[in-house]
């Protein structure tokens, strides 16, 4: 048998990237063999180009339907250095990932940054942001990459981003995220209306408006809302899809098929306007906070009104946006499992030492109950929506 396997092209192996050929030893993902993998450069007008060239040939290997087999001798050209889409003063480009303690932001930074650094050459760092009862909470990730020398000594929040990705557009005014955008930036939006309703929405200054239905994408394969949205952002960063999908795989092992169609789903479903600086919206600064200083001074955020997080969530707050599980009391056994598990019991309804419901002002859609809840003859009692 012939052929050669493309990291580049499927982003399944991942040999070490150095300036003489070098053999490894990796696991094929689709016969589960360890391979012998050569990586073989040339340098040309155009670039650098990689190949890698399978050194095992086992009968289980079938080049004909294996996608990880290419004609041999097929080289993949890389036309110069990477660059990135977006840089400041100081040759940094910033990202800010806004959503609620369960999508995933945090986990789909730390995957991009991961990849950031290992396979595309940059330097950064990454800073997440969140309440101490993450699930349900407002979440903002920071992201800073750059591709130069120069030290990295910010931290904390960005608070001039050139990519926003908003999770739940519903909070974008009371969280103030269009608070320090730069013109011209990019806003990855999770909706099902269109570039121009999202703008309306933002009140986007300038840039490009990025809109796909990323709870939708993520409710048919079967995963989480983080999946479609890296996607796109991956593209905006234009870092191939295949530098991902390794270690999206190597992250979840049990969920490979749903988190990889997740992230394929948001090819198809992106819509893209750019809108010019035309003095509709104003461009607003970022919010700076002005306290006083000293042992007697109470810090901002420390004082919690009562009147506001005692009382039952209304109908468009944060906690309303997030699904609460279906609830079939047919099939429930009220075996009680679910009650173990939930982080806030007071989103399961009892009444006479059974079962009623869920109540969605205080369900943080964890699904935990769903995981817990056994099948009976009628069917699970908690499916998710």
């Amino acid at each position: 048998m012939s052929g050669g396997t493309y990291f580049a092209l499927r982003g399944c192996m991942s040999p070490v990237m150095s300036g003489k050929p070098s053999i490894e030893w990796h696991t094929c993902p689709f016969t589960g063999l360890p391979v012998e993998m050569a990586e073989v450069r040339a340098g040309g007008p155009k670039g650098v180009s990689i190949r890698y060239q399978c050194l095992t040939r086992a009968e289980s290997c079938r080049p004909d339907v294996c996608p990880l087999y290419p004609p041999e001798g097929e080289e993949i050209a890389r036309g110069g250095p990477y660059e990135l889409p977006y840089r400041a003063e100081r040759g940094f480009c910033s990202i800010l990932m806004s959503a609620l303690g369960g999508d995933g932001a945090n986990t789909a930074a730390k995957l991009l940054f991961e990849v950031a650094l290992t396979e595309m050459g940059l330097d950064g760092g990454l800073d997440a942001k969140y309440g101490s009862e993450k699930t349900g909470t407002p979440t903002d990730v920071s992201i800073r990459l750059t591709d130069t020398a120069a030290p990295v000594r910010a931290s904390g929040p960005t608070r001039r981003p050139h990519i926003l990705v908003v999770f739940h557009p519903q909070l974008t005014r009371s969280l103030g995220l269009l608070e320090g955008v730069r013109p011209d930036a990019t806003v990855i939006v999770n909706t099902t209306g269109s570039p121009e309703e999202a703008r309306e929405l933002l009140e986007l200054h300038s840039g490009t408006v990025r809109v796909l239905d990323a709870t939708g994408i993520a409710r048919r394969a079967k995963s989480r809302l983080n999946m479609p949205l890296l996607a796109d952002l991956c593209r905006v960063m234009g870092f191939p899809d295949a530098s991902l999908e390794g270690p999206i795989s190597r992250k979840w092992p049990r969920q490979v098929e749903a988190n990889l169609a997740a992230f394929r789903g948001a090819r198809e479903e992106v819509r893209a306007v750019y809108f010019p600086a035309a003095g509709r919206f104003p461009l607003r600064p970022p919010r700076s906070l002005a306290t006083r200083v000293g042992y007697n001074t109470m810090l901002n955020g420390s004082a919690i009104r009562a009147s506001e997080f005692l009382s039952a969530p209304k109908p468009g707050s944060r906690r309303s946006l997030l699904a609460a599980p279906a609830f079939n009391r047919e099939a429930c056994i009220d075996c009680v499992l679910c009650l173990t598990v939930c982080p806030d019991p007071g989103a399961l309804v009892w009444r006479d030492g059974k079962m009623a419901g869920v109540d969605p002002g205080y369900c943080k859609a964890c699904m935990r109950c769903v995981t817990v809840c056994p099948t009976t003859k009628k069917g699970k009692a908690l499916t998710a929506p």
